[in-house]
Order: structure tokens, then sequence, then C-alpha cells
């Protein structure tokens, strides 16, 4: 049985959640794991509520160990505060995203003991992230309860906001200095109640004015920290308002602030931070057009009759469409699935004065009669990316329900009747949220054009050598540094099918190796005659002995089949010549995704050394025997910061014996 025939479609019934976990049970039990996650996405989608957390949590308890195919996760919540009861929506968030989360709690307020001793449960656990969760109250009562205690002429208000800063900064960087893991540390939000009233904002040390200065000191100290990021809980609080988030009762008698049902919200907004610290947000957005970037059907009723301008309704499909153009702007690739006549929606794009979205700001269109699950795989296929990470829109339930059914690895979003609602359905969930904005992110689309040139001009060419020549190809190899460690860990975390070793590095794990003499860490970019495309590739290595071992090597599929992995490996030869190393060694972990890779090493003229059970390879290239030539169709630029030696390396001509 395929998974494409279990897979879970949302019931507009009286009994829909009912229907929904049978069939989710259904598909566990028939093997249909990809299913199951789709089914427990929607099921969160329409309602997250306890039953549903509980149900899909013991559902990850009693799934047999050859089904649980989610990637583990462990997860260190350290609160100030009992919050013991998230893990329920933590575990089912966790297994809708394809992770099965395990959680350390050693109870409340316990935060400086398990940080500050090395031999607390904490360190012993080996979290993959740890959360700090602080709630204003608990630490800072002097600015939430007791604020008018204090004397506002008095100096002690002045050392609150310096207190803080080097309490907290104290607790981060002995954190770091034990552990690389990912730490997410809560802002502060704002007081529930202004101790002074409404004269709080007239005073020059006010309540609200501190914890704005206290905020702004952790933005502050947590910079100047690698890997440490900010969860925006004061927003959270905001978003969703104090009286409903928090429980009054159980604040004073548990000390659990948080209101039941406002945890499963929190726990979606670390589930945003999980996913990108991973590698899995989404990538593509697809979208519908009738009805979805406008209201009502062009091919009936005309460019003058759809919904789309200043006003009700169509305001609303102005703003949805600003929604999606932010998403372009921050490196979602864009694309178009669509039942309809390419010419009726050329002339939308060509002469309608109220379309935001332009045609130029998708990546890839299929227009046409055929079904939208074909279109999806001609997109994955032209994009030269997974289904899983991308996400289809359509405001008609029988489209999603196809897609759904063929495809289930793609995560569908079903738009509610309500066109005012389509931007909080599409951006709720964060699924295409990432830890930073690089200048690959920003530019993506702009990236994926050019790359759309570069495959027209390959079509043109009479032979490959002539096209990577006319290509007009600049590489560019520097040293992982401050200012591209976050897109090299990005890369590590993102990039699955040109990947040998598929080793996730955080940034804090990336600095600890940059900063390691024994190590070799450096960026790969490329130039072509039609732009610039960014940091395309990392390549990662360690000198022992008489040999320089690779342990991450990996590729942009951008710029796959431009023979940019051979000129890396000349480089890597050069740099182990340079160290007085003599053999080369490489290792090829296969994975479902980066079967462009397992040949790297063979096709280079490596010997194969092993295999070991799982299928993963060992290579090796004796230096004096052999080594990679750089192709002669690349130019070399060294930018202006690498080393002397990195240069020498550079610059030279590889050997070849």
């Amino acid at each position: 049985m395929t998974e494409s025939c279990k897979a879970i479609v949302p019931k507009r019934t009286a009994d829909a959640d009912g229907e929904l976990r049978n069939s989710i049970a259904q598909s566990v039990k028939a093997g249909a794991i990809s299913s199951a996650l789709q089914g427990a996405h929607a099921l969160l989608q329409n309602n997250p509520s306890l039953v549903n957390f509980r149900f899909l949590r013991q559902l990850v308890k009693e799934l047999p160990p050859e089904l649980n195919t989610c990637r583990p996760y462990r997860v260190a919540l350290l609160s100030s505060f009992s919050i013991d009861f998230i893990q329920d929506s933590l575990v089912a968030y966790g297994f809708s995203n394809g992770l099965r989360i395990e959680v350390y709690q050693s109870g409340f307020s316990l935060i400086n003991q398990e940080i500050l001793d090395p031999t607390s449960g904490l360190y012993a656990f080996a979290p993959d992230v740890t959360i700090l969760a602080i709630e204003g109250e608990d630490w800072l009562p002097e600015v939430y309860t007791d604020f008018m205690d204090a004397d506002q002429a008095s100096a002690s208000l002045d050392l609150v906001v310096d207190n803080f800063k080097q309490k907290i900064g104290t607790l981060l960087r002995t954190l770091r200095d034990a552990s690389t893991m990912p730490l997410l540390v809560h802002n502060l939000a704002q007081p529930r109640l202004r101790r002074a009233g409404i004269a709080d904002v007239g005073l020059t040390r006010g309540q609200a004015k501190l914890v704005i200065d206290l905020n702004r000191a952790l933005v502050e100290t947590t910079a100047d920290i690698v890997d440490v990021h900010i969860v925006d809980y004061a927003g959270l609080v905001n978003q969703f308002g104090a009286q409903h988030w928090y429980d009054a009762r159980m604040r004073l008698y548990a000390r659990a602030p948080i209101a039941m049902g406002m945890l499963g919200n929190l726990a979606q907004e670390y589930m945003k931070f999980f996913r990108a610290l991973k590698g899995l947000s989404k990538k593509c957005l697809v979208v519908d057009l009738d009805n979805t970037l406008w209201g009502g059907v062009i091919g009936e009723d005309g460019i003058d009759g759809i919904q789309l301008g200043p006003t009700y309704p169509g305001s609303a499909f102005v703003e949805f469409q600003r929604a999606i153009l932010d998403l372009y702007r921050r490196g979602v690739l864009l694309a178009v699935a669509s039942k309809n006549n390419p010419a009726d929606v050329d002339a939308v794009f060509a002469n309608h004065r109220f379309m935001t979205i332009r045609k130029e700001h998708f990546a890839e269109l299929q227009i046409h009669w055929n079904p939208k699950s074909d279109s999806l795989k001609i997109i994955a296929t032209r994009l030269n990316i997974g289904l899983d990470h991308m996400v289809f829109v359509d405001d008609n339930p029988a489209e999603c329900e196809q897609v759904r059914r063929e495809l289930p690895m793609v995560t569908v979003i079903e738009l509610p009747c309500r066109p005012e609602l389509y931007v909080e359905a599409l951006c709720a969930q964060g699924l295409f949220d990432t830890l930073g904005l690089s200048d690959e992110d920003r530019r993506r689309g702009q990236l994926y054009q050019q790359r759309a040139m570069a495959e027209t001009a390959r079509s043109s060419s009479s032979n490959l050598e002539d096209y990577y020549r006319d290509l007009d190809m600049t590489l560019s190899v520097a040293p992982v540094d401050s200012t591209s460690r976050a897109r090299a860990a990005q890369l590590t975390q993102k990039t699955n099918q040109f990947n040998a070793t598929t080793v996730r590095l955080c940034e804090a794990e990336l600095d600890d190796r940059v900063h390691d003499p024994s190590s070799l860490a450096v960026t790969v970019g490329v130039r072509d005659r039609f732009g610039d495309n960014g940091i395309v590739g990392l390549m990662m290595a360690r000198a022992d002995a008489n040999r320089l071992t690779i342990d991450n090597f990996l590729l942009s599929c951008r710029v796959i089949g431009r023979t940019v992995e051979t000129a890396m490996l000349a480089y890597l030869c050069d740099a182990a010549r340079q160290r007085g190393l003599n053999k080369l060694c490489g290792r090829v972990v296969p994975t479902d995704k980066n079967v462009p890779v397992r040949d790297l090493f063979e096709k280079h003229g490596f010997c194969k050394l092993g295999e070991d059970d799982s299928g993963s390879t060992t290579w090796e290239l004796d230096l004096a025997k052999a080594m990679v030539r750089r192709p002669d169709w690349f130019q070399i630029s060294v930018p202006p910061q690498t080393s002397k030696r990195a240069a020498q390396v550079l610059s030279s001509e590889p050997l070849h014996v």
C-alpha cells in the first residue's frame, strides 16, 4: 500500500477531530508515516487542543522504533516558573514536524544551579537546544511586584538594568563555555499590572520603560555570544493579550502562570526555532491564483471583474499578496500551480494595476488543467528541491485534498473562507522562519533567475566545456569568520542533495571548529556572467598525522553541474600539501536525498577504503601519486581578508602527478 492512498484529509464534520485522529492511527498502523505526519499537521492546524496534544504524545510514545523515522531532538527547558504541562504540545508539534522530542526539566527556579554546576542533569542530558524560560516577576520583583516599594529618587532603579545584564551575561557565557548547544532565551513581557496606574508612562523610571531597557540590555548581551537566540515572549503575550495568556489562580496556587490554553502557542513558537536549527524550514511557497491571489475566477469574471483593490474584499487579497512578497524578500521561492488559461493569467499580471506581485517574482509557473499534484512535482524538479520543502496554498478543499492524497510529504495550507484571514493562515506557523537573513536569502529569487538564465545558456551550447567557459565563472574561497559563520551554519542545516555527510552544525559548533588550529573551515562563492551566486559551498576538514580528513563537504543545488566540486577538491589537495600532509580522505554517508554526491570521490580518483553496514563509504587520495586538478575555466578571487597562507593555496596552480 502506498502512502498516497492513506494520506490524511481534514473532514468538515461535527466529529472532525475524531475522524482525523482515527485516520492518523490507521496511517501509523499501515506504516504510512508521511501521511500520519501530515494528518498530525492538519489536526493541530484545525484544533490545537489539549485532547489532540495528548493523543499525539501517546501515539509517539507507542510508536514502534522501526516506524519512528522522526529525527530525535533533545530539549532542555530551564524555567523560572512551573511549565511542566507544555510537554504534551511540544511532543505533538514535534511529531507533526518530523521531530521526536525528548524534554528535560529540572523543576522551576533552578536555572542558576543547572547552569553553574558542571555535574548537573542539564549537562548529563546533552541537549540539542536549551531554553531559558523566564518570567519577569520571578527574576525582577523590584520591577514587577515590588515597584512601588522603591524610592523613585533613589539610584537603586538605575542599577536594575546593569545588574540584570551582568547576571544574564554570566549565565549565558558559562553555558556557552560548557557546551556548543544553541540557546533560546525569553525576553521579558510587560507587567500585567502597572503599579503606578496611568502615571507610569510619565515616570522617569516607570515599569514600562524599565522593561524596555531590560530587553534592550538582553539583546546587547546576547549579540556578543554565539548561537543565542531571543524568543519574543513579550510579543506572544501582547499578541494573545495578558488577560488570556495568564491564569491568575494557577499563578498563585502552583507558580504556573501560563494558561493551559496558551501553552500550545508557546510550543509552536519554540517549534519555529527547532525547524530552523534542524534545517526543516520550508523553501518554496506554491500558490493557487483564483480566489487566492485575487477574488473571483479570471476566466469567468474577466480582468475587471476580479476582486483586487483598495476596498474590501479586494483589499484583503492585496494584503495577502504583500505578505507573500515579504516571504519572497526573505528568500522564499515562489511558484504558481493553477488550473487556468495562461493568456488570462498573463493579462492580470501585465495589466491589473493592483497586482502587488509581479510575474518575475515567481521562480516557476505551472498554469494548465492538469492535477495540482503534477504541477508540484514539475516545480520541485525544475527548482531542484525536495517536495518536503514545499508548502501548497489553495482556497479549494478539493484541490487541497488531491495534493494531500498524492503528495503527503507536501505541507498543505487550506485557506479559510474569509480572505481577511489568509495572512494569518499563511504566517501563523512560521513554516518559512529562519534564524537570520543573509545576503543570499534576500537575493534568492534573483539567484534562481540567474540559474534559469545559466540553464538556458547550457541548452544552447554545443558541448559542456564551451558552456563552462561561456559562464565566465570566478571562484572565491575564504575562511569562515564572524561575517560568514551564520551563512555557513545555514548551509549545513539546509543543504541535502550535494552533502557528503549531512552533518548539521549550529553556529557555536562551527565557531569551535574555526578556532581549532588543526581544522580547516572555508566557504565557497561562485560568480558568473549572470551575477554573483553568493556563498554556495562549505568545506571542513581536520589535519591528523599525515592526512587531511574531510568531514563536511557540501554545495548548493543552484550550482550543481558546473564542476565547482572539482575545484573545491583541488583546493583541499593544495591545502593538504601546504600543511605537509600526503593523504586526502573523505566519507560519504548516504541519505534519501544525497544521491548526487554519492560518486564524488570515486569520479575524482579516490580509492575506496571500506563500507560499513549502513552504506557509509570511506575514501583516500594519495597526494604523492595524484592531485585533483582545478578546471581552468574558473578564475580565482582571493578576498582581501584572506590570510597569506590561504591566499597562497588559493592562487597556486594545482599540482598533477
